[in-house]
């Protein structure tokens, strides 16, 4: 049995999505706190490989390319760096703990992101879900495919 866990990294509100042989086991969201103790959990007792966004592949805003204030355009900024601040902080914890780390390019099933139905619709899955627990759901099938055609 393939298992992942998907992580769409954020250090508020990430989101999960526990992947068992390409089916959602688990898709939540919660705080890192929660994140941190599921990672050492199921680092120690389960055989879960981990998957998170390569944000650092995101390609950089240019504030002539924006619209908006620069009080706009400084908020996002600071969303991106925290972003990348947990991506970081969580592919070391996952490191250090002996766990390889598959990075996924970002974007990955960005057509669902905020569309739910469409989710519901391609997934099959019944329960509620936000953006970050539709790209963790995107990011874990990505890995899992990698995995189960050998790729990875």
């Amino acid at each position: 049995m393939i298992k992942v866990l998907g992580i769409d990294p954020d250090l508020k509100k990430p989101g999960l999505c526990f992947m068992h042989d390409g089916k959602i086991h688990k898709l939540l969201s919660e705080d890192m706190d929660y994140l941190i103790n599921s990672l050492r959990y199921y680092m120690s007792h389960e055989k879960y490989i981990v998957a998170l966004e390569d944000v650092n592949k995101v390609k950089p805003i240019y504030a002539k390319h924006r619209k908006g204030s620069v009080a706009v355009q400084t908020k996002i900024a600071q969303n991106v760096g925290m972003v990348k601040a947990a991506a970081t902080i969580l592919t070391d914890y996952a490191r250090f703990h002996g766990k390889d780390v598959i990075l996924v390019p970002p974007g990955i099933g960005k057509q669902t992101k905020r569309n739910a139905k469409l989710f519901a619709e391609l997934t099959g899955y019944k329960g509620s879900t936000n953006e970050d627990t539709r790209d963790a759901y995107w990011i874990a099938k990505y890995a899992y495919n990698k995995l189960k055609n050998g790729e990875l």
